[in-house]
């Protein structure tokens, strides 16, 4: 498991993101502009997606919060977007053409404030923003899901620092990674073989892990998967339930959610015997950290077994077949047939 070593550095990578500070320029231009309308969180792929878990505790702090695809904002409802918003653009890149021409339009209508998070140290995105929050992570720190770890955790900072309190760091997190990376074999050992299909399942934030777990299962082990929000799963979509299939529930620990996702779990093993669950105490990954860091650390089950799968496999993590690294532009590709 040659993969493991790409992993080290998580606990401590994690543990450094969640006390890391946002810039000054940013708080300043969070106060300098009042409490906004609306915040919408842009992105597109994993960007989207750690937006998508951290637009919950926008929620949670009472302020009207939404992800949304880069490419939907800008071709379907940039003319709704005010000036009284906040916007936050998201690419680990910095090249992201659709988030680039979200910035661009942005600057020629209402001219909301805008902030990217991005892992770039220049660019037109950088210079379309008006404060940036660097990403920081390095050829190291990036795999498996470094850019999640810092998009998820400064936005979570961006929600209290409008809620006029500073995110605190949980303490035990660099304790608790290490430990669940310690169980890595045993985490394998849950689903060594790679499964012909997966369905991942959450609620809430965890709707968004696993949205993440799917495209870290399909990048990284070339495997066929999807996600599904808990809640609508059981109206209609279980009907194609498979007990070929692997299915993995993302489960809160504690609060309403947690009893909504237990009844979850009975009704699915009432179906069919090959599930694994992540979260609770009990469950085949109990994940000890706070809530709001749960989201994020239960990455780890769906990373280590997908890293697994593809090492097995001989596939190279990282390597794409299909998958475009310099033409992600609909409208180019439209127009040129």
């Amino acid at each position: 498991m040659k993969f493991l070593n790409d992993f080290a550095h998580i606990p401590e990578t994690i543990d450094a993101h969640a006390k890391r500070r946002l810039p000054a320029e940013v708080l300043d231009l969070l106060k300098a502009g009042g409490v906004p309308a609306r915040v919408r969180l842009v992105g597109m792929g994993g960007s989207f997606n750690a937006a998508t878990a951290a637009a919950e505790q926008f929620l949670k702090l009472g302020f009207d919060a939404r992800a949304e695809l880069a490419s939907h904002l800008l071709h379907s409802s940039a003319m709704t977007v005010g000036s009284d918003e906040l916007i936050v653009l998201i690419s680990y890149s910095g090249t992201s053409i659709e988030t680039i021409r979200v910035a661009e339009a942005l600057h020629k209508g209402a001219r909301p404030r805008i902030i990217c998070i991005t892992n770039a140290k220049s660019g037109s995105l950088l210079s379309l923003c008006d404060a940036v929050v660097p990403q920081g992570l390095t050829e190291e720190t990036h795999k498996p899901f470094g850019p999640w770890t810092a998009t998820y955790l400064s936005l979570v900072k961006i929600a209290f620092a409008m809620a006029g309190q500073e995110f605190a760091a949980p303490a035990g997190v660099k304790e608790e990674c290490a430990r669940l990376l310690g169980t890595a074999n045993s985490i394998i050992a849950l689903r060594p073989s790679l499964p012909e299909y997966i369905e991942f399942f959450g609620r809430g934030a965890l709707a968004a892990t696993a949205t993440q777990a799917t495209l870290i299962a399909r990048e990284i082990a070339r495997v066929p998967a999807s996600d599904w929000d808990s809640s609508t799963y059981r109206h209609g979509p279980i009907e194609a339930i498979s007990p070929s299939q692997l299915s993995i529930i993302f489960a809160a620990r504690e609060g309403r959610q947690a009893g909504l996702d237990a009844s979850f779990l009975t009704a699915i093993r009432g179906i069919v015997d090959n599930v694994l669950v992540v979260g609770p105490d009990g469950s085949d990954m109990p994940v000890r950290v706070d809530d709001i860091l749960l989201p994020l650390v239960s990455l780890f089950l769906p990373a280590i077994l997908s890293y697994a799968w593809s090492e097995k496999a001989g596939l190279t993590a990282g390597e794409f077949r299909y998958t475009s690294h310099s033409i992600t532009d609909e409208e180019v590709l439209t127009n040129d047939g």
